[in-house]
């Protein structure tokens, strides 16, 4: 656990980020389309989705990773990285949120997000989508992380999009991912509020290490500009 410490308190250090460019967002659905008619999976003008994908990891990652964008015809490199982060806006099933994998995420859990596009563009819906993921977890053709390894999730923004289009957003709180296919709370002395629990059990289950309270404020003041233009391009329109 002071490892997990050490490596919150340096990632808190070395993200700094720096305020993202304003873009001019469209009114929702105005100059692009939605990805496969789906009002689940909304395109973003893509210098916003790279900017959102590369808010998940901190600064130091951010130039050369590796950037996914959403397209027509599914995932594209909108910018080809050297290290070996691979960073995306993930929207499997209308959850909306900026994810960014190490070489071993990539590899193994990075690709369920590229096929999730392609079974979209066939028309599978959401439900149908789940149960193949499962289904090829099992036969082998999806494998867990076979080594140990982290994921960043340090935006402070993620979206629920229902099949009617009604967009809910969830709470976000910046965290490190570190994989633990399989895992329980029971394995790890886990429990939500506390400094590491599993978001949930199976083959992609990861153990979740928030950020402190402090840099947690940090990322929220920094990341206003950022949120406001993704709202804008999806439509989110706050509770009054």
């Amino acid at each position: 656990m002071r490892a997990l410490s050490v490596l919150v308190s340096a990632i808190a250090v070395t993200f700094g980020s720096s305020s993202p460019a304003h873009f001019q967002a469209s009114p929702p659905h105005a100059d692009r389309p939605l990805f496969a008619r789906s009002v689940q999976y909304p395109l973003l003008p893509r210098a916003l989705e790279i900017a959102l994908a590369l808010s998940a990891a901190p600064k130091h990652l951010r130039d050369a990773a590796t950037v996914w964008t959403l397209e027509e015809n599914g995932y594209t490199i909108a910018q080809r990285g050297s290290n070996p982060f691979s960073c995306l806006v993930s929207r499997r099933a209308g959850d909306l949120f900026p994810v960014c994998w190490d070489a071993e995420g990539a590899r193994a859990l990075l690709p369920l997000d590229f096929d999730d596009a392609k079974l979209r563009l066939s028309g599978k819906s959401g439900s149908e989508i789940k149960a193949l993921v499962v289904q090829r977890f099992k036969n082998g053709e999806y494998r867990p992380p076979a080594r140990a390894g982290v994921a960043y999730m340090l935006a402070p923004l993620r979206y629920r999009i229902d099949e009617a289009g009604h967009i809910t957003r969830t709470p976000s709180n910046p965290h490190l991912m570190f994989y633990g296919p399989n895992l329980t709370d029971a394995d790890i002395g886990g429990a939500r509020g506390s400094p590491v629990f599993i978001n949930r059990v199976g083959p992609d289950g990861m153990m979740i290490v928030p950020l402190g309270e402090q840099e947690r404020g940090a990322i929220v003041n920094e990341s206003q500009s950022l949120i406001e233009q993704v709202e804008r391009a999806i439509g989110y329109q706050p509770p009054r």
